[in-house]
């Protein structure tokens, strides 16, 4: 991991927290600590945090009803939590399992296996993230069309190039033909993060699927990927711009 582990403490004893501290510290992570469940939430409010260490037993706010927070609460639902805790029955340790928490540590214990755990926690919990965020990124870059009737999901890389004609919009992929619910200045904006540009007021680009730019017939056109070969006309005034653009 590139960025340190961020880790909150929450327990009412001092001493075992400045001990967790130094240990978890020593291996480059990042501690937040809180002396009761309210204020560890109020701190997982406001800061980026990979791995939740909870005691049990705390005054106000216990670890059971703080739990029962994060689960709740959207936002930290996923969120890896260590329950800390003196008691050993095994009546605990499945009602804390039942809640949701990952792992339960009993008092006293190890700082190098609880920093271990923390940290295998942390990886796991990035990666879920990271997947989950690929898996939105996806979704937003994919297109609704039509075709025969069914409306599916186009992924915006498939996509050669979008025209407009007669009051309707197209997109075109290497083979097929696509009907859009959009108009291109629509999509201009909706794919103005994307490798497409606007080449004529009836046409854009996906710039990836390029293969030359042609002077025909005392115009200049773009010669797309798809399985015809399209020309695409580039407006004049355009020329210069889109070649800077292409590079070429």
């Amino acid at each position: 991991m590139t960025e340190a582990i961020s880790v909150l403490v929450v327990d009412d004893d001092e001493s075992v927290v400045e001990m967790i501290r130094m240990g978890l510290e020593s291996d480059g992570m990042t501690v937040f600590s809180a002396c009761d469940g309210s204020e560890g939430i109020e701190v997982l409010g406001r800061e980026r945090i990979d791995v939740v260490v909870l005691d049990v037993m705390m005054p106000r706010v216990d670890g059971w009803m703080t739990l029962m927070e994060i689960r709740n609460n959207p936002a930290t639902a996923n969120v890896p939590v260590i329950m800390l805790s003196a008691k050993t029955q095994e009546l605990a340790k499945i009602l804390a399992f039942k809640q949701g928490v990952q792992q339960y540590v009993t008092k006293p214990f190890n700082i190098a296996e609880l920093s271990a755990r923390v940290e295998s926690l942390a990886r796991g919990w990035r990666r879920m993230m990271g997947e989950m965020a690929r898996a939105t990124e996806a979704d937003f870059r994919k297109l609704p069309v039509r075709k025969g009737g069914r409306t599916v999901l186009l992924s915006v890389d498939e996509i050669v190039f979008l025209s407009a004609r007669n009051k309707s919009t197209y997109a075109h992929t290497y083979e097929n033909q696509y009907l859009v619910d959009s108009t291109l200045g629509e999509l201009e904006t909706k794919l103005e993060k994307d490798s497409f540009a606007r080449v004529h007021r009836s046409y854009m680009i996906n710039l990836n699927k390029i293969k030359e730019i042609l002077r025909a017939e005392g115009a200049h056109v773009v010669v797309v990927s798809d399985r015809d070969e399209t020309h695409v006309p580039v407006a004049r005034r355009q020329v210069r711009a889109f070649r800077e653009l292409v590079g070429m």
